[in-house]
């Protein structure tokens, strides 16, 4: 990763770094690439620019929720179901996409706003067959809060956010996936 970070640096400046920056953000929908990282990054880079990058982020995040969408889709049509079934009853699936269809918003906007990977979901929604639309929609809202709370923070206060990443981060990421396991234990 630090490879790619100074990589990044030497073009963060450059008149293509806002299109590297939006084509990783693109791949991030279905390969593993930490956007909250490399939006901090730009936007420590470009203090400045950091609500435009906000911006690209989100808009460009969500034609990568459609692409990992699509290819959660053909997964499931093409071997999908066979896996799947050969691992769990027909009956206990249904069961699973049924409380994923009745959670949608709440699960969309979670993980959208959270460390999990954002392609876990837009997959599993193709996957599971997900209402593309309302997919979408609190997909550009759990997004858009995520990434406009970044480029807020080091808009205003810059490198004073990386120093507290830098020394509370791990915490700050147990303690927020603890609060969400704690969200879902006590409503279940």
């Amino acid at each position: 990763m630090k490879s790619m970070y100074y990589w990044l640096g030497k073009h963060v400046h450059a008149p293509y770094g806002t299109w590297i920056f939006a084509l990783l953000v693109f791949i991030e929908g279905f390969f593993i690439i930490p956007v909250s990282t490399l939006l901090t990054f730009y936007c420590l880079e470009n203090r400045s620019r950091a609500f435009m990058y906000a911006a690209i982020a989100t808009v460009v995040s969500i034609f990568a929720a459609t692409t990992g969408y699509a290819l959660g889709m053909l997964i499931w049509y093409s071997l999908g179901q066979n896996v799947i079934f050969y691992i769990i009853s027909p009956e206990t699936f249904h069961s699973l996409v049924d409380k994923y269809t009745k959670y949608q918003a709440a699960t969309v906007l979670m993980v959208s706003m959270t460390p999990i990977p954002f392609k876990a979901l837009t997959l599993t929604a193709g996957f599971c067959k997900l209402e593309l639309v309302p997919f979408l929609f609190y997909a550009i809202i759990g997004r858009g809060i995520k990434f406009f709370a970044i480029a807020t923070g080091i808009h205003f206060w810059g490198h004073h956010i990386q120093n507290l990443i830098d020394k509370y981060f791990y915490l700050a990421l147990t303690l927020f996936i603890a609060f969400f396991v704690l969200m879902w234990w006590f409503l279940h």
